[in-house]
């Protein structure tokens, strides 16, 4: 029978029908819907039809099938006519799926899961009986005879058992479930219908699902990715905006400063007096003289020593301009026009100087800040507390900023001919006075 075709008879699509078992009452909803059926049943299934054309029948109800449950009951009225054919027809894996158009696999997979159901205790024998998975399997022929001479199966038993829901699902009830028949009885007896094309429409829609399914996948990536970089830009602004309070500033400095127009005049117009240049020679000797002997003191700020509070300066907000008395007499360090060495200076307020004085001495362990030369970190002046120390320059910037967050504290920033500091630090000057 390998190359005949599998012919349905109308009394074997009768016998197929009683094999499944049907609950017609529950199909019909107790009978309401019973013509209704009867006429589905009577078009579909056509005595003389061969197994290729109903298989194309069922892709067509498939196909116009557009509800879950109806399209699930088709898919599974054809499981079990593949089954049927396969026990009563006397046909072989491999012919079935010749005359089906179904891939031989499926349909191994099919029939295994058929007796698996009814015989579990033969559950490892069917899966290698069935075991097929292209034409050099050597199971490729094999057919129900031989399957039930090898397992001891004969064809005694229904298609269906009782806890099959297909059996009684109430397709009639759907409104599709009529549409569909109305269709079926213009295409399935018109002359030109063609069933090739329910086969062409049935690929080109799993390839629009595929087309669909990508460009949603697509869309999605494209969105995440610059959504992803809009929330960095996002975090490394607001990252930029906290880091750039570290930076010092400078509330002193004059912004207002203008340099000099050109003098328009030429050199020609010029009238050179020989005194005004001796004049000129003279403050001129003079300043590298006293520069001279101000670059030999090694004296630096930390050894100033405050007894009064003539010594300290007149307003803690002007301090960098202003000069103490002890630099008007002995010419301090203050100097912020010369010299190479970096010196930062804090002016602090505070309310509580001993919780101040806490809290600096916590963040010196912190950031392992060392006194410069004999000076203690932290000692006691009139008015407030003073701090002459090295701050590591890797620490540096988040030291000030910690300094920094008293809402009373100006950060000031000055150069001076006292000697360099050591490698890898600052020198840094606290003043916090008690108010």
């Amino acid at each position: 029978m390998k190359n005949e075709e599998i012919i349905f008879t109308s009394e074997e699509i009768l016998e197929f029908r009683e094999w499944i078992a049907l609950n017609m009452e529950e199909i019909t909803w107790q009978g309401r819907y019973q013509n209704e059926f009867e006429e589905f049943w009577s078009c579909f299934f056509l005595d003389g039809q061969s197994l290729s054309q109903v298989i194309d029948r069922f892709q067509y109800a498939c196909a116009n099938s557009q509800i879950g449950p109806l399209n699930q009951w088709f898919q599974w009225l054809k499981n079990k006519l593949i089954c049927y054919t396969f026990i009563f027809k006397k046909a072989d894996l491999f012919l079935i799926s010749k005359k089906s158009g179904i891939l031989v696999p499926e349909i191994a997979v099919i029939l295994r899961n058929f007796f698996v159901e009814r015989f579990p205790h033969l559950d490892d024998a069917l899966s290698e009986k069935f075991q097929v998975v292209n034409i050099s399997s050597p199971n490729l022929f094999i057919n129900f005879k031989a399957l039930s001479d090898e397992l001891n199966i004969f064809p005694d038993f229904k298609g269906t058992d009782d806890e099959d829901v297909m059996t009684s699902l109430e397709i009639t009830l759907y409104p599709e479930f009529l549409t569909l028949v109305e269709k079926m009885k213009r295409d399935l007896y018109h002359p030109n219908f063609d069933f090739s094309k329910i086969k062409s429409s049935m690929s080109f829609r799993k390839q629009l699902r595929v087309a669909q399914e990508l460009f949603i996948l697509t869309f999605v990536a494209i969105i995440a990715i610059y959504g992803i970089k809009w929330v960095n830009k996002k975090w490394e602004k607001s990252l930029v905006e906290k880091i750039s309070i570290y930076e010092p500033q400078f509330k002193w400095l004059n912004k207002n400063l203008v340099f000099k127009s050109d003098n328009e005049k030429s050199q020609e117009n010029i009238n050179l007096n020989v005194q005004d240049l001796e004049d000129v020679e003279k403050i001129e000797n003079k300043l590298k003289i006293e520069e001279e002997e101000e670059g030999v003191r090694y004296e630096t700020e930390s050894e100033v020593s405050l007894t009064s509070w003539d010594s300290l300066p007149k307003d803690f907000d002007v301090a960098d301009r202003e000069q103490s008395q002890y630099e008007e007499v002995r010419g301090g360090y203050r100097d912020s026009r010369y010299g190479n060495t970096k010196v930062y200076r804090v002016m602090m307020k505070s309310q509580n100087l001993y919780s101040s004085k806490d809290k600096l001495n916590d963040l010196l362990k912190k950031y392992n800040v060392t006194q410069v030369d004999n000076v203690k970190p932290g000692q006691e002046v009139p008015g407030g507390v003073y701090y002459n120390i090295y701050v590591p320059r890797v620490y540096l910037k988040e030291f000030m900023a910690q300094i920094m967050e008293s809402s009373d504290s100006v950060l000031y920033e000055s150069r001076t001919r006292a000697r360099r500091n050591p490698p890898g630090k600052n020198k840094v000057f606290i003043w916090v006075k008690n108010i």
